[in-house]
């Protein structure tokens, strides 16, 4: 067999794992996946200069890779690459409230750092944090979305340092796995949690703006609108009355 013939079989086997996963049903999921994809574009329209940053056009592109390689059998692929979608987000997320690092990450002179973006007192969840962008939103969320932000960034580090429980549920040569499927379906719905949680808080004041606001109620609500914070948003008298 040739590389080239090599090849050809390898897409076809791709192709019979994406027909695997549209008849076991659980298409439905990764097609939610796929419209969180437009969510969060359409949430970044609303953010100004913040939707031009490298760190969010890079953030974007490997939201939607990573459905296509669940999709396609490349689990490890598509988990290492949900987690490469969450740190550029939270870390633009970060960058965004301070033009010195931003600066310095742009020189090359400061890198990612996790640890940084999840401090408890300093990080982009903490209470102060929080309570400068979105003095509305409840306290407790703090803890809520560092423990939820640290488990799921641990979960998918899992596979792509080499954790034994972890390699050891992927399927051999690129096969359909169901269990692979629900696990990338489960990490990417946290993750979906914790960017939108992001989001809201850094952008708080953008919803300020009632066309804004209304704009964005459906991808609020389908992500995060059970939040009795959000109710309260969207249940104001000045926007209900416009």
């Amino acid at each position: 067999m040739t590389n080239y013939e090599l090849l050809l079989e390898i897409n076809g086997k791709l192709k019979e794992n994406i027909e695997s996963l549209y008849t076991s049903g659980k298409m439905d999921d990764l097609n939610k996946c796929i419209s969180f994809a437009n969510d969060f574009n359409m949430w970044l329209s609303c953010c100004g200069d913040f939707s031009e940053y490298i760190l969010i056009k890079e953030a974007q592109t490997e939201c939607i890779n990573s459905i296509y390689l669940c999709a396609q059998g490349f689990y490890k692929e598509a988990i290492t690459t949900l987690r490469q979608f969450l740190e550029h987000t939270l870390f633009a997320v970060m960058l965004s409230t301070n033009d010195y690092k931003y600066r310095l990450w742009k020189a090359g002179k400061i890198d990612m750092s996790w640890t940084q973006m999840m401090d408890r007192e300093n990080g982009i969840f903490s209470v102060q944090f929080i309570q400068t962008y979105a003095n509305d939103i409840d306290e407790i969320r703090s803890m809520e979305l560092l423990v939820i932000a640290k488990d799921i960034y641990r979960e998918c580090s899992e596979f792509v340092h080499g954790n034994y429980v972890r390699l050891a549920m992927l399927p051999d040569y690129i096969t359909y796995n169901e269990k692979m499927t629900d696990q990338f379906i489960k990490c990417f719905r946290s993750i979906k949690y914790v960017i939108c949680m992001a989001l809201f808080i850094r952008f708080r004041e953008t919803l300020n703006n009632p066309e804004i606001l209304r704009k964005l109620e459906p991808l609020i609500f389908d992500n995060i609108g059970m939040l009795p914070e959000i109710q309260l948003l969207y249940n104001r008298g000045d926007f209900r009355d416009e």
